[in-house]
């Protein structure tokens, strides 16, 4: 069964490549999403014995883009991340830099990783 990304491309990608200057990963991307699990890429029968019951599947192209490959990978790695988290309330917090201060970062980064971690102990630890 095709996805509506696969319809929406298969309709309009050929016209924006004629017209367009693309890179060739995002025609790689682009064939691989169209060509998503359907006969172009082969498949396999898969039936009973008795020859009652048949079913054609057929192969994925297990390109990162495409969102139904990617959508299994996504739940897998999902799955392992929730084995990483502790059974206890927790927040989760983001502290960033300021871009003005990215140069310095790039030049010191074992200084600037220790002060970043300092500062954001000594603000935790005040909250």
């Amino acid at each position: 069964m095709k996805t509506i990304l696969q319809e929406v491309m298969g309709r309009g990608y050929p016209a924006l490549a004629e017209k367009t200057p693309l890179p060739p990963h995002v025609h790689r991307a682009a064939r691989a999403v169209v060509l998503c699990r359907t006969a172009a890429l082969g498949g396999h029968i898969q039936g009973c014995p008795e020859g009652h019951v048949q079913r054609v599947w057929y192969n994925s192209c297990r390109h990162r883009s495409c969102p139904q490959c990617n959508r299994i990978q996504l739940e897998r790695w999902l799955e392992g991340q929730k084995s990483r988290l502790i059974d206890h309330p927790h927040r989760h917090v983001i502290f960033t830099l300021p871009h003005e201060l990215h140069p310095y970062w790039r030049r010191n980064t074992d200084r600037m990783t220790r002060w970043l971690f300092q500062s954001v102990r000594e603000t935790l630890m005040c909250f």
